[in-house]
């Protein structure tokens, strides 16, 4: 099977992800991967934008299966998580090509029927904009607003700070007084981050970034949001996910989530966050790359091991 567009793939390369190529089964495109401690979200449990990118790099080699092309942008997801699944868990995943550039992509433990990650993909023609308030995103760069920095886990592949393998090693902000509505934000691949080059850590096609970063970056914004509603942390239950266009290395893109709703109390309350990345251009942050939205559940035992095991650190010489 060709793998062309994924010579500089970092999921391909890493021998953490894929067990092998992707296999050809009749209509599905099949593989086997094992959760390492590299895929981490919460201690212990792996990071649902990694799952994602998991699957988001089988559907690529699933169109090519059926057309002989990667997947064209841009195009929209739907994901819900129906398990829990534990670090050192081995996984079944599974892309299915269906007509009019869709798929059904799917991932299970091994042996088992019982679905961790389901989700429709399917290819658009007209890109996606921005349906719910933001501040105005000068306001977020004004030299006199002081936004708080939040802290950070160990190894968690979006903000972990102790890791042994290659994260995003993202920060995320509470913005400051003045600014309406209040957002939690994040940058990627601001003059820090080309300085070290750590997008490139992160290809899928050569000198593209990988869709998963997308899917991870908007799932990790959006669980802080959380934090904007009553300090609430949670696992992702639903996510939907829509991306314009994959940016190149080297561009600088910028995370805004706002409040969001929260409904039911005690063990299921849920909250409904938005999300959504731009693309630094000449005219400022203007282009929308991706935006998501979704369903948590708030969890008062991921708080306390938030709190517990979170990185110590003096947060005051941080700035966004």
């Amino acid at each position: 099977m060709s793998i062309t567009g994924h010579e500089a793939c970092f999921v391909c390369r890493e021998p953490s992800w894929f067990e092998a190529l992707p296999a050809e089964n009749g209509d599905t495109v099949s593989v086997i991967m094992n959760f390492a401690s590299q895929h981490e979200g919460w201690q212990g449990i792996p990071h649902g934008g990694v799952a994602m990118t998991a699957l988001l790099d089988l559907a690529d080699y699933a169109g090519q299966y059926k057309t002989g092309a990667n997947l064209a942008y841009p195009l929209a997801t739907s994901w819900r998580f129906g398990d829990t699944v534990r670090i050192g868990e081995k996984m079944l995943l599974e892309a299915r090509p269906k007509e009019m550039g869709r798929f059904d992509l799917s991932m299970r433990r091994l042996h088992t029927e019982k679905i961790y990650l389901q989700a429709e993909l399917k290819t658009q023609e007209s890109a996606f904009g921005v349906d719910f308030e933001l501040p105005p995103i000068d306001s977020l760069f004004d030299p006199a607003t002081a936004h708080q920095p939040l802290e950070v886990y160990d190894n968690c592949f979006v903000c972990g700070r102790k890791r042994r393998r290659p994260g995003l090693e993202r920060r995320f902000f509470r913005s400051g007084t003045g600014v309406e509505p209040v957002v939690v934000m994040v940058r990627f691949g601001d003059q820090r981050d080309r300085d070290r080059g750590l997008a490139a850590n992160f290809q899928q096609a050569e000198g593209r970034l990988h869709p998963g970063v997308l899917a991870a970056l908007l799932d990790e914004l959006c669980g802080w949001s959380g934090v904007l509603a009553g300090d609430l942390y949670g696992f992702t239950v639903r996510f939907r996910l829509r991306i314009n266009f994959l940016p190149e290395i080297g561009d600088e893109l910028l995370g805004i989530s706002p409040q969001p709703r929260v409904r039911g109390r005690g063990e299921r309350m849920f909250y409904y966050p938005y999300g959504v990345i731009y693309r630094r251009t000449k005219a400022g942050f203007t282009e929308v790359v991706a935006v998501a939205e979704g369903q948590w559940l708030a969890r008062e035992e991921l708080r306390r091991q938030f709190v517990a095991t979170r990185i110590e650190e003096d947060l005051s010489g941080i700035v966004f």
